[in-house]
């Protein structure tokens, strides 16, 4: 328990209820623990998580007040498409953005997965493939098909050659005879994986930083707690226990549970730097900085 949590609710303030846009697997994992252990609720708040298939219906959600917090890809952002005037008040990671394959080497007639050709994820492979497999994508040769759960479904069975996954579903994939090919890491580690975004009016609000301070305590508790910890609390929210103890590794790693909660101006710009690239002639409709939100690091 953290008595301190009981202080960040304001005098006279009823609980809070927050609906969470969020997306299936281990990146949430300090969420589920924090709802296990309580800590929402002695911040004062009682919070929904409604998981999302994709990116387009995450962000149809946000543009219709579905939800009240999201946490998503910080190109979403700089997309210019979000309403609600958006800012990223967390930086979060969810494990390394990785490419995998089917065995051999890549082919320009390959069928890539993505979530939608134009988000990071997107770039992120078109990034691989051109840096570190030297086979360069074409837009024909992306395949539309969902979030990180549906693209890793469609591997087995040959829909596709490929697709960028994080963990658990990363590691899965190497069992199943789809090795890696390369990830974030090695061709944008500045990248941003994850955020926490807020409209910009509730971005300081009480029951915001109450919400931001949960996150902050249960990732930390999860760190200090180790891989029977996270691999727990995976489990109780119900990844089979495979699938749980394949994500401890990478939760564990540089772009997971510890990754710093400043939402710097290097990160976002480095997750700009891709759109450039893959989209010539791209420039956000507004200063990168704008997105930031209050006393983050800018």
């Amino acid at each position: 328990m953290f008595p301190a949590l009981n202080a960040l609710r304001e005098p006279g303030e009823t609980i809070r209820r927050l609906t969470v846009g969020v997306f299936p697997g281990a990146g949430g994992v300090h969420l589920y623990h924090a709802l296990d252990c309580g800590y929402f609720q002695q911040a004062g708040l009682e919070v929904n998580l409604v998981e999302v298939v994709s990116s387009d219906q995450q962000m149809t959600g946000w543009n219709d007040g579905d939800y009240d917090i999201m946490h998503t890809s910080p190109d979403h952002l700089l997309r210019g498409i979000l309403q609600r005037d958006p800012v990223a008040v967390r930086a979060e990671g969810i494990g390394e953005l990785a490419v995998h394959r089917r065995p051999g080497a890549p082919s320009p007639t390959d069928r890539w997965a993505v979530d939608n050709a134009q988000s990071a994820f997107a770039f992120v492979l078109r990034a691989v493939l051109a840096d570190v497999a030297d086979c360069p994508v074409t837009d024909s040769q992306l395949v539309p098909v969902g979030g990180t759960l549906q693209r890793f479904q469609a591997l087995p069975p040959g829909a596709v050659d490929g697709t960028t996954l994080h963990p658990p579903f990363d590691v899965l994939a190497t069992e199943k005879g789809f090795p890696r090919l390369g990830g974030h890491l090695e061709v944008a580690p500045d990248l941003i994986t994850n955020v926490v975004v807020t409209p910009r009016a509730t971005g300081t609000t009480w029951h915001t930083r109450a919400y931001l301070e949960v996150c902050r305590v249960s990732s930390a508790e999860l760190l200090t707690s180790g891989a029977g910890a996270i691999e727990a609390a995976l489990v109780r929210h119900g990844l089979p226990t495979a699938a749980a103890r394949a994500a401890v590794t990478g939760l564990l790693g540089p772009a997971g549970l510890s990754t710093s909660p400043d939402v710097s101006l290097r990160g976002m710009e480095a997750v700009a730097d891709l759109r450039r690239r893959f989209s010539p002639g791209w420039q956000p409709s507004c200063p990168i900085r704008s997105l930031i939100g209050s006393g983050q690091e800018g």
